[in-house]
């Protein structure tokens, strides 16, 4: 399928929902990132004094072959949120290894003479974008960087939980089991995992407190701006079926936690805390462990541990994936 366009042409969260939800199911391997309720959530919070631009690539016959939120503060037209919040970012495209809607939207921002940079941030390294973005952007004659912004670990998981302890490394294997028997022999211990609106409503006050108290950098970036957005979509993704809400409950007590979403059987590690003082029962660790066993027994096909390259993401076998920011800069 190809995407020959009939032009660029502006849309909304409102009127674009259906065909956002139709591209997103079309999607080789789409992130929560991509949702409507995801941008239009960010959107709200965090707007500040930019411009929404919605730009969509209709195909001659009228289908919508691409949605393109982003937008423009300053003489700069950027992806919806920045890294501090959002790990991947990519258009909806409904043919992605087709490079014209690509081209169409480069040429429409190249008429928007107020533009002077495109910033696209937390391109995953297996996008076509990165390609065909640059080689659209050069042949109309703008400057183009790339650089790798960071890595991204990613797991793919098989097919049982055995499997899975038996392909990490010995040093990594042993350690998780060793690990798995000292936690059983603390006492009553059980992993719980939410996914209903309400009880995710309920518990994101467990989750805040678990995060803030991991470390002072998870305390800092904590903001009561960002609390109220992790809140918010957090529910909002829920109700979709999406979030998962997980916490290691030890005698009782809820002493780590994570926060993932489910997109494409694919499960995101979004964020996540723990009690330091149980830190000898390596309790966040083991948490996002019981998290790969619960999304093995899901048959989920991979489970990601996103942005950002601690220690334990290698440990439970991840594998690094590149993400690179492409910035384009008008000739003058």
């Amino acid at each position: 399928m190809t995407c020959c366009s009939a032009g660029v042409e502006q849309g909304t969260f409102e009127s674009l929902a259906d065909h956002w939800q139709h591209l997103i199911e079309g999607c080789n391997e789409p992130t929560f990132f991509d949702t409507e309720a995801w941008q239009k959530t960010w959107w709200s919070e965090f707007q500040g004094d930019s411009e929404l631009k919605i730009m969509v690539v209709r195909s001659e016959s009228g289908d919508i072959n691409m949605i393109a939120p982003m937008m423009i503060d300053g003489s700069e037209i950027s992806f919806l949120g920045s890294t501090d919040l959002v790990d991947y970012h990519d258009f909806l495209i409904r043919d992605r290894f087709s490079p014209n809607c690509i081209e169409t939207l480069v040429s429409h921002i190249d008429e928007m003479r107020e533009i002077d940079t495109i910033n696209l941030q937390s391109l995953p390294s297996n996008s076509p974008t990165i390609t065909q973005f640059r080689e659209a952007a050069e042949k109309a004659g703008w400057n183009v960087e790339l650089e790798q912004e960071d890595v991204a670990p990613r797991l793919d998981l098989p097919s049982t939980w055995d499997e899975y302890v038996s392909s990490l490394r010995k040093k990594d294997r042993h350690e998780l089991r060793r690990k798995l028997r000292r936690l059983e022999a603390a006492g009553e211990t059980k992993q719980v995992e939410l996914t209903e609106p309400a009880e995710i409503e309920s518990a994101m006050g467990d989750f805040m407190r678990l995060h803030r108290m991991s470390t002072p950098d998870k305390n800092e970036f904590m903001t009561p701006e960002r609390e109220q957005f992790f809140s918010r979509i957090a529910v909002e993704l829920a109700a979709s079926g999406f979030t998962r809400l997980c916490f290691l409950e030890v005698n009782g007590v809820r002493e780590a936690t994570s926060l993932s979403f489910v997109c494409g059987n694919v499960r995101y590690l979004y964020n996540s805390g723990y009690n330091p003082a149980q830190s000898k029962l390596s309790v966040g660790l083991l948490n996002h462990a019981l998290a790969i066993k619960s999304s093995i027994e899901a048959g989920h096909r991979v489970f990601d541990f996103m942005r950002g390259n601690e220690s334990y993401k290698y440990h439970l076998g991840g594998i690094d994936r590149q993400v690179f920011a492409l910035t384009a800069t008008r000739q003058s």
